[in-house]
């Protein structure tokens, strides 16, 4: 990243910072060609790994002038397939975000804006910072509704959070919500975020409801170094977290050695992994059809919570996803996976877009915080409401 660069050739110039939590860019040119004039850039790697595709800037120039860019290396990023219907995020505060007009041409990604102020945050979707993070967790803490607990530390020593909601008792169901365990899908912390906030509602009587049949713990940031140091896919370690479940290591990818170990000591009766899908767009849920232990009650479980979760929140689709795995053939790496296979549970992924819903599309907005926000409100009613089944 480069701090404070300059595209000089630009009139007048716009200046370029990347230097905060969560940002990631490369500048690599004062213009590109094809007869306009702009910041070339590049994508910058994950700090560990070779992977790129998150990128989050800051842009400061004069309000009211058009401001072009164009990512050269677009089609080398993962899931590059994605960028084809993709707009990229702006905002002038970091609250509320829009889309601008952005085109994927022969690899690389053009877009443009004339911003009314001079500075403006431009990002592959909007940025969740530790700190907002932190903010949630300590507003949990003082609320006397919520337990906090650190399960233990990422790579680079920061602490990782579990939020619990519910009075401790054997008769308790164990309903576990993970977040953001890929940094740069930012939508699963505004997820997570949605679900706090309404488990911290002390006159909500979906949440009232929950807390007297179960204990909800919700982790609202798997990889908080790799947020911080603006990785798309992987820890600071270079590793990516949703293909170690099935043998953690305590120097590489303690993030999952803490939180499945929280999982064996506490049990699980439904596990959902909260995620972000570069190129399908529309809002899904991913199974464990493939799993050696899959059984006619989990599909069933797995069917129940998908309808009613639909009905909760239309933007979900049920019938739309990834194609099923053969029997016996899923990834235990993966922690869904892992999850529903060790505990014989109901046991989830649940993917967003970084585009918009396409069967509920909100031109100039897309996919966003409020609506990420709003899922994680539905997602406690479709456990309130198969909770009965869970066991």
């Amino acid at each position: 990243m480069y701090q404070g660069r300059t595209a000089a050739a630009i009139t007048p110039p716009v200046r370029i910072d990347a230097d905060f939590d969560g940002g990631s860019i490369i500048v690599v040119g004062d213009v590109y060609g094809a007869g306009e004039l702009g910041v070339a850039l590049a994508l910058r790697p994950d700090n560990a790994s070779s992977l790129r595709r998150w990128f989050c800037f800051r842009s400061w120039g004069e309000p009211g002038e058009v401001r072009r860019f164009c990512i050269v290396d677009a089609e080398d990023a993962e899931f590059a397939a994605g960028w084809d219907g993709y707009q990229v995020c702006a905002s002038y505060d970091g609250e509320d975000w829009f889309r601008v007009a952005t085109r994927y041409d022969e690899g690389a990604l053009f877009f443009e804006h004339a911003p009314s102020r001079r500075g403006i945050t431009f990002a592959a979707f909007a940025t969740y910072p530790h700190a907002r993070m932190r903010r949630l967790v300590e507003r949990a803490r003082r609320s006397g509704r919520a337990r906090v607990r650190v399960l233990g530390e990422t790579v680079q020593g920061r602490p990782i959070p579990a939020i619990s909601f519910g009075e401790e008792g054997p008769s308790a169901a164990r309903i576990w919500i993970i977040a953001r365990q890929h940094p740069g899908e930012t939508m699963a912390a505004w997820c997570a975020e949605g679900i706090v906030e309404r488990l911290l509602d002390a006159s909500d009587p979906v949440t009232a409801a929950l807390a007297e049949e179960a204990i909800v713990t919700v982790v609202p940031s798997m990889n908080i170094d790799g947020g911080v140091l603006g990785n798309h896919r992987t820890n600071a370690a270079g590793y990516n977290l949703n293909r170690a479940w099935d043998a953690p290591d305590l120097a590489t990818t303690p993030e999952v050695f803490a939180a499945r170990s929280a999982l064996l000591e506490s049990g699980v009766d439904l596990f959902l992994d909260v995620h972000g899908e570069e190129t399908l767009p529309y809002v899904f849920a991913a199974g464990c059809e493939g799993n050696p232990g899959y059984s006619e009650r989990i599909a069933r479980l797995e069917r129940t919570f998908e309808e009613v979760l639909a009905m909760m929140d239309p933007s979900f689709s049920p019938d739309q996803g990834y194609a099923p795995e053969a029997p016996g053939r899923d990834n235990l790496e993966c922690a869904a996976n892992w999850v529903g296979e060790r505990f014989d549970c109901l046991s989830l992924t649940l993917e967003m877009p970084f585009k918009d819903d396409m069967f509920h599309p909100r031109p100039g907005r897309g996919w966003s915080p409020g609506r990420s926000r709003r899922f994680g409100r539905a997602v406690l009613e479709a456990s309130l409401l198969v909770l009965p089944q869970l066991r």
